[in-house]
């Protein structure tokens, strides 16, 4: 079982895109999401801060548990799951706080995943400073977070763009950290973008 863990679990962010997702449990917890990236991984991310430890259970279409994950965070998060080693097929994804189910997720891990036409890309420019680009071919609303070794700490929405360029001045921020930006318009388009 342990092995089968490893296989699933992916630590660290990657980019993302579209899933074949069912609806929230609670709307007012709308801020828990869970995307494909690709044909076998997933990214969960949780924009806000946990109250209790935070529970993620993995099953099959058999209902059967293949991967249970407790997370113990006071900030916002994101991680990523890597079904690399399963069957293709359908699992679901169950979030629970405190014992309590927040959120479900259908995932098919079989489809391909259709992107749309679009381009981002973030460069350091000095020390702190970041500049982020943006381009699709049409307007959409963009949605643009940042990570600090995993934990939020910048999010930021702009309405109908279909270029977009910004530079991030990130104070507080130690040189050190890993730092990530996480791109996703409303037609789909997801990218986590690192940067160096």
């Amino acid at each position: 079982m342990k092995k089968l863990q490893a296989f699933i679990l992916a630590l660290g962010v990657s980019a993302t895109a579209m899933a074949n997702v069912s609806g929230s449990v609670d709307p007012d917890r709308a801020s828990v999401t869970v995307r494909k990236v690709d044909n076998t991984k997933v990214q969960l991310i949780y924009s806000m801060n946990p109250v209790a430890p935070v529970t993620v259970k993995i099953y099959d279409a058999n209902k059967f548990l293949v991967q249970k994950d407790k997370i113990v965070a006071d900030k916002p998060f994101a991680k990523a799951y890597d079904f690399v080693n399963l069957v293709p097929g359908k699992y679901a994804v169950e979030i629970l706080e405190n014992n309590q189910v927040i959120d479900q997720y259908m995932l098919d891990m079989g489809t391909p995943v259709s992107k749309p036409i679009a381009f981002s890309m973030v460069e350091k420019v000095e020390n702190n400073k970041f500049k982020l680009l943006y381009n699709g071919l049409s307007a959409v609303n963009l949605e643009i977070l940042v990570f600090e070794n995993d934990k939020l700490i910048h999010e930021e929405h702009v309405s109908d763009v279909n270029g977009f360029q910004k530079l991030y001045k990130m104070e507080g921020v130690s040189p050190r950290a890993k730092l990530e930006f996480f791109v996703k318009t409303d037609e789909g388009f997801t990218q986590l973008l690192a940067a160096k």
